[in-house]
């Protein structure tokens, strides 16, 4: 039985499963429900991290530290 390097498509499919919880996170957003934008942005940067997505990950982390910033201000 020979080894078969499978790690670029498990990066393609950590990349494809950030994108998508990406754009279910802004479908809340737009609804004004941002605790749940915020878990669904934390999956997404879990699922970049896991798929060695920097960029991705850099994006997420800062609109993640936005919407936490603009909407959950400590009084």
């Amino acid at each position: 039985m020979s080894n078969v390097d499978t790690s670029g498509q498990w990066n393609e499919f950590y990349k494809k499963k950030g994108d998508y919880l990406v754009e279910l996170s802004e479908n809340h957003f737009k609804n004004k429900e941002y605790k749940k934008c915020l878990e669904l942005l934390n999956q997404a940067y879990t699922m970049y991290k896991k798929g060695n997505c920097n960029d991705d990950m850099e994006k997420t982390k800062k609109s993640f530290e936005e919407i936490k910033q603009t909407h959950f201000k400590k009084e």
